[in-house]
């Protein structure tokens, strides 16, 4: 799919139902192969999209190409990675 050019992490900004629209494919197809998508041009590639600068386009490319892979990791401070049995406590705070 990156070969043929079908989707690109560009398309977060340019066309973001195409990238939603690759999502729901995969997911028919291989649930397995949605899950390193979304890792490698969502999480991985979203975030460099929302937070690159124009000396970050050349790697941007690389990603888009998949010529570089990536990785997203998510923890809470003290937790490690156990993601599944996380929990989150929200506390009201009147001042705020």
């Amino acid at each position: 799919m990156a070969d043929a050019k079908l989707f690109s992490i560009f398309d977060f900004v340019n066309d973001p139902v195409n990238l939603f629209t690759a999502h729901e494919h995969l997911a028919q197809i291989d649930p397995s192969l949605s899950t390193k998508f979304t890792v490698q041009f969502n999480l991985f590639g979203g975030s460099l999209m929302a937070l690159h600068t124009d000396r970050h386009m050349p790697l941007m490319k690389k990603i888009d190409s998949l010529s570089v892979m990536g990785c997203f990791c998510l923890t809470e401070l003290g937790f490690g990675n156990n993601a599944p049995k996380m929990e989150t406590t929200a506390v009201f705070d009147q001042a705020a």
